[in-house]
């Protein structure tokens, strides 16, 4: 289960507020029997970027999208989640239209950061994920949920009325015996809280390695382990900055020509309880890109996300809105999603 995303490249509009155009229309359909709530957003026109997308990535028009808020119906155990891109008709269009997604829960706080829990998420290269019934991510009735999302029409067609449904699956959260909590994580190795575009890199010929350190409030196990790359990239791995240890590590799957097609995913805690993670301990986020071009590789990125199992989830540390950071990061969505929405060819009427 991954976990992206940042606020991406995107100016803030000086005429109006960050939240002055409203979100893309919303429509929620909760499934007791089915135990499924369905989230589905649109209808968008997708304009073509042809072979102008990398262009168009590093200015205005590389902006997010993004859901009303929902509020959550019932104390449950998420599952997991199918997101599906689709047509008017229901027919499913390539995932590749999504640059990424992201669903945060303004009511949590992130492992990593101290900023709003990306819930779930994903690149282009991402699947839908399920968890085993053993166990769960808690979420109580209440919290507030919000979609962002990143269309990425590289192709030289136009295409209306698109829509990105998520559904998502989940437990009762007095089931017995209880699954074992485990909450999704991200660390990106270049972050900046609300600033857009910061979080991108580029490659110089040759390639490269950037490292990030981070640490977590709170002691536990790595589950699962996943990330997102652009192309040409190689691997993410998570090290032990005082022993120098590996103790995890993700490889792209690419094309011969360096396209990246995907990103392993690492059960870690399949055969035993996966590493652990201590509380306050230094670690590192490792990034590799090989770069075999003569040009730099620009606006690139470098991002881990998985599962991980607190040894004690009521030492979770609360959601604090005050913070800087969280609000510079929720800033950024919604300055992100509002260049998006000021782009009136982008959604139908």
């Amino acid at each position: 289960m991954y976990i992206l995303l940042l606020p991406l490249l995107a100016a803030p509009l000086a005429a109006r507020p960050f939240d002055s155009l409203p979100p893309a229309r919303t429509r929620v359909a909760y499934e007791p029997a089915g135990r499924a709530v369905t989230i589905t957003v649109g209808p968008f026109r997708l304009p073509a970027m042809g072979h102008d997308h990398d262009m168009m990535m590093m200015m205005d028009e590389w902006a997010e999208d993004r859901s009303d808020l929902v509020t959550w119906p019932a104390d449950t155990w998420l599952q997991g989640f199918q997101l599906r891109v689709v047509d008017g008709a229901g027919r499913e269009l390539s995932r590749r239209l999504l640059h990424h997604w992201a669903v945060i829960d303004v009511d949590r706080r992130e492992l990593v950061y101290p900023v709003a829990h990306r819930v779930m998420g994903g690149g282009a290269e991402s699947g839908d994920v399920r968890l085993p019934p053993t166990v769960g991510v808690p979420l109580p009735a209440g919290h507030r949920l919000q979609a962002f999302f990143m269309w990425h029409n590289d192709s030289d067609q136009d295409l209306e009325a698109v829509y990105l449904r998520l559904t998502i699956t989940w437990l009762p959260g007095n089931l017995q015996p209880r699954p074992a909590p485990v909450l999704p994580f991200w660390a990106d190795v270049d972050f900046h809280p609300g600033e857009g575009g910061a979080n991108r890199y580029d490659v110089p010929p040759g390639g490269s390695t950037r490292v990030a350190e981070f640490t977590v409030p709170v002691s536990g196990h790595l589950l699962v382990l996943s990330g997102h790359l652009h192309d040409y990239g190689a691997s993410i791995r998570v090290e032990d900055a005082q022993r120098g240890e590996i103790l995890a590590r993700v490889t792209a799957r690419r094309d011969a020509d360096g396209t990246v097609r995907g990103v392993s995913r690492e059960l870690l805690g399949l055969w035993g309880p996966g590493p652990h993670l201590e509380a306050n301990r230094r670690y590192l986020i490792v990034v590799v890109y090989d770069n075999p071009t003569r040009t730099p590789l620009t606006g690139v990125m470098g991002v881990i996300g998985g599962l991980f199992q607190p040894d004690d989830v009521r030492a979770w540390p609360a959601v604090d809105p005050t913070n800087p950071d969280y609000q510079r990061d929720l800033a950024g969505f919604l300055r992100a999603s509002t260049v998006a929405m000021a782009n009136r060819t982008r959604m139908l009427p």
